[in-house]
Order: C-alpha cells, then structure tokens, then sequence
C-alpha cells in the first residue's frame, strides 16, 4: 500500500509468471499471503532497487516540511522526569522532543544507556531476549543449515546465457535455490534466473545481466569473503581485480551445476567467465536478533513457551509486544524496528520491512492516529487495531 497507493512507483511481478507469493517461500515455511510478489522497477521495467521506497518516503517527508540528518548517530535518550519530553544525544550534540519514533533494531537501543536505566527490568530482560528454536518435528535435522551468514550473490556476464541458450528467465535450481547444491568447485550454488536485472536488444537475443547464483545461510567462504568489513554487506569483484582466478572459478561451479539443463536444452555452454561478481553479506552474529520459540516438545532441550524462552515467567506475546512498544511506559517514546518480533517457529515466514511499519502504525494508533485512509481496512484491523487498542493504558 506505501509503495503503490502513496508512492505510486511502478512495479512488476517477482516471477514473470506471477505466481502466489506462497509459492515462492522454502518449504516448511509458509508465506501468508497470496498475492504474487512484486518488485519496485524503473522506466525500462528494470529492477530499481527497495531504496527507490526509502528515497521516495524521503522526498515526500522533506515535501510535508521534515527535516532529514544524515550521518547522525543516537548516542543516548532520556525521558525527562516529568515526563513531558525526551532528550535525544547525538555525540556532543542534544535534542529535546515531545514525541520520538526510535526504528531501532536489539543492540542500538540497548546501546542507549539512560533509556536502558529508565525502562523497567523486566522489560530489559524481555528486550535481550533472542531466541530461534527449531523444533525437529517442524524442520528435520539438517534440514535448516544456519551458518554464519546470510549470503546473496549475483554474477555478471556480458551474454545472459540462461536467456540466449537455455530460454530459462524464471524458477530456481536446484528446485529449492535457498538449500544449494554442492559442486567439485567447492562453491555451492542456488539459482533464481529471474532475480537479477537482464537488457536485451530483442527478446532472448543480445542479452547481458546479472545472475544470482547463491543466497543462503549455510556455510561457504567462497562469496562471504568478498565482504571488506564487518560494517560494510556489499562485497564487488570486478575481472580486472581478479587476481586468483575466482570468476573462472565461479563459471565452471555455474557450468558442472546446471549442466542438467544444458544438455536437456542441446545447448553449448558459454565459454566466458562473468565479468563482476557482486555480494551481499550479513552476518548472523549482527542479524539475529528476533524471538523465534516453540512450544513443541522436538524442541532440543525441551519446549520453549515464550515465557522460558526468555526467562520471563507469564510473559506472553502481548505483554512483550506491548513493553517494547513503548518500553518505559510513556507514549512519548515508541520504538518500531523488525527486530522486536516474538513469534512461534512454526508460524515464521521471514523477516520483513512489514514488520517495522505495522509496529510503528501501532504506536500511532496508542497516539490516537487513525487508520491512513490508503491504508486497506482490513489489513488495519487484523494487523494494527487488534494489536493496539487505541485507550492503552501506557502513559502519554
């Protein structure tokens, strides 16, 4: 509704054929929603990026007269002991606000040294509480393979050959890409032929573009060692930088993987390495910050009921919704991040920038803002209003 009701940028389906997003999620998780996927695309109907919403909820906030800061790191917050306002610290720098909005994940609001003494503790507990069961009868042993990082990949080739040889501009491959298969190459390979940005002089002819070739979180160091720094995910290796080989490398894991499909196709396969290999690395250690338990008796080291996930007796999914909603129980300060999720297992299906909008449309109703009228109704009331009723008892 953001992107296309209030931006209105145009966007085009995930998978050309624009099958249920249901469809497109690794079993045992179930997505919850039907609708296909789709992606924010330019004037060419090229992929522009999820930063094109960013820049646009920008643009349209410094339209209404907000300011933007950049390069402004909060450094500490305090409820003032009236409760009337709030002093934000940027370093040497300091703030007072009568209302604040913090979209911050785990470690930076617990970085906030006079908030984290204002809130009361046993909402801190619930606030370090990180927790991701996996129950064996829901995900086999194995089946799940969390290693250090969340990788994503996309290769480069100056001729899109999954397009010119094989015609193969959708699915994945192996037929579940997020559990890739392994090759002689050391290099474990997942494709979606439909996810990276491909031009074409004609249909299937003179085409270039990006493959992705892995995205996964099992353990490889072939594409996560491409990433400069802990702090910096996007990770470029250009051929003319490429000094070991790693591109060649990568081109014959590609060819022995897919090889299947070549022959299927009577096809030849390309002679030329990509071009650039491009990224995307974050690592567990920095991502995990969710509550993901499970009550089912599979769970190793027994059942985690919410409550003992977090050693919070009759702690419940409201209360901890609630608490880090707004966790020193002043409505002047609300705090709206997809870290602050406590859910079953069972019922994940991904982590979403979903998830920080419907938490800050929370904290607007507690303000007495009612539902945005692009905003579908239903969606509000199942999401939003059933969630937060709007006479909480949080102080203002």
């Amino acid at each position: 509704d953001v992107i296309l009701r209030v931006l209105k940028l145009p966007v085009a389906c995930y998978e050309p054929s624009c099958a249920p997003a249901y469809e497109d999620f690794p079993p045992p998780f179930k997505f919850n929603y039907s609708a296909p996927l789709v992606r924010i695309v330019d004037g060419d109907g090229q992929p522009a990026g999820y930063v094109s919403a960013i820049e646009g909820l920008v643009t349209r906030i410094e339209a209404l007269g907000g300011k933007i800061f950049r390069g402004a790191a909060l450094t500490d917050a305090s409820l003032a002991s009236d409760g009337s306002s709030v002093r934000l610290s940027f370093g040497g720098q300091a703030v007072v606000a009568g209302q604040v909005l913090l979209n911050l994940p785990r470690p930076a609001l617990l970085g906030l040294p006079t908030l984290r003494a204002q809130t009361p503790a046993r909402t801190v507990k619930a606030q370090e509480c990180i927790k991701f069961d996996v129950p064996t009868s829901f995900i086999p042993p194995g089946k799940l393979k969390l290693g250090r990082s969340l990788t994503k990949a996309y290769a480069f080739y100056e001729e899109a050959w999954w397009h010119t040889r094989l015609n193969q501009t959708e699915g994945q491959f192996p037929e579940n890409a997020f559990e890739p298969m392994n090759t002689s190459q050391g290099i474990p390979i997942g494709i979606h032929f439909n996810d990276g940005p491909v031009r074409c002089d004609a249909p299937l002819k003179g085409c270039r573009g990006f493959l992705e070739v892995f995205y996964s979180t099992v353990d490889e160091t072939f594409f996560e060692d491409l990433q400069p720094s802990a702090r910096q995910p996007l990770g470029v290796l250009t051929k003319e930088a490429d000094k070991s080989g790693r591109l060649n490398k990568l081109h014959a894991a590609l060819m022995e993987a897919i090889e299947p499909l070549f022959e299927k196709r009577g096809a030849a396969k390309p002679p030329a390495p990509p071009s650039m290999l491009v990224v995307g690395v974050w690592h567990r250690a920095a991502k995990d910050h969710q509550v993901y338990y499970s009550a089912d008796p599979s769970v190793p080291g027994g059942p985690d009921p919410l409550d003992r996930a977090c050693g919070l007796p009759g702690l419940t999914e409201d209360e901890y919704r609630q608490s880090v909603l707004a966790p020193v129980g002043s409505k002047r300060v609300l705090v709206a991040n997809n870290d602050w999720v406590a859910q079953t297992t069972e019922t994940f299906f991904g982590d979403w920038a979903e998830e920080s909008l419907l938490q800050a449309e929370r904290g607007l109703r507690l303000l007495g803002v009612p539902r945005p009228e692009w905003l579908d109704a239903a969606y509000y009331q199942a999401k939003v209003a059933s969630f937060a009723p709007a006479n909480s008892d949080v102080a203002l």
